[in-house]
């Protein structure tokens, strides 16, 4: 039993050593297909307060602000440099700058 155990493992050993390459291909090939399709979702997606914009800013006579869906009002420098680098910094954007 114990040279079976033996034979199983050099064989496997062998057989990973073979395919190493292979494995680390399909295993960056994954990565690459999932922040793809994770691209790929949000450009697909609308936002909430996107959709109901126009309609809302017509009937109560208001500006809506696109970032987090509240009444728009002056925003401070400060908020404003947060914001750019909210946007900056998400993985969306790093991704699809690459696209």
């Amino acid at each position: 039993m114990k040279e079976i155990i033996i034979n199983l493992s050099r064989r496997l050993s062998l057989m990973l050593k073979e395919k190493s390459n292979v494995i680390i291909l399909l295993l960056v090939l994954n990565i690459w297909l999932v922040l793809y399709v994770y691209v790929e979702t949000l450009d697909a997606q609308y936002h909430y307060y996107m959709n109901m914009k126009t309609t809302v800013e017509q009937v109560h006579n208001i500006k809506i602000d696109k970032y987090n869906g509240q009444i728009e009002k002056e925003l401070s420098t400060e908020e404003q440099l947060i914001r750019k680098n909210n946007r900056k910094f998400h993985l969306y954007y790093f991704v699809k700058s690459f696209m």
